[in-house]
């Protein structure tokens, strides 16, 4: 088992006792994706990782922490259709130039730096505050489930 199922698994774990829905893997085609703000479109690291995530599950979510899935094609909005959002004016940031956000909590937000392959937590309000930089999407998911645990 590799270090992501591990994480992804323990999430769900945690998830399931405190009463949420588990989701399941991802069945569908994974393309690369044109996510815009100065982010190449290619983004293989990004994909290997995030595409073997979703293969697990499709999104992770317990007590207000999210890792997005794919959207299921209903009413339910995944990782292309929050980061559109941010290409929206009005909406658009431009401290998210080059990151692909992948989730959140209640104060911070999750992504993947298209510049460094880091996966990081920053402030949700100061995004100039990394509190989390990773090497891995699993140490990222990691780093939540201890603040899951430790409630």
């Amino acid at each position: 088992m590799t270090n992501l199922e591990k994480a992804v698994n323990e999430f769900n774990r945690i998830s399931k006792s405190m009463g949420y829905n588990i989701n399941p893997p991802y069945t569908g085609k994974l393309e690369t994706y044109d996510f815009g703000r100065e982010i190449s479109p290619e983004q293989p690291d990004f994909w290997k990782q995030y595409g073997s995530f979703l293969r697990i599950s499709n999104g992770l979510f317990a007590d207000g922490c999210v890792f997005y899935g794919m959207s299921d094609g209903e009413d339910t909005a995944g990782l292309i259709e929050f980061n559109n959002a941010l290409n929206i004016p009005g909406f658009k940031d431009e401290t998210m130039t080059n990151l692909i956000v992948i989730g959140g909590n209640n104060t911070d937000t999750f992504y993947y730096d298209s510049r460094t392959g880091k996966w990081e937590a920053c402030d949700r309000i100061g995004t100039d505050r990394v509190w989390e930089s990773c090497d891995s999407l699993a140490e990222l998911i990691e780093t939540q489930i201890k603040m899951l645990e430790n409630g």
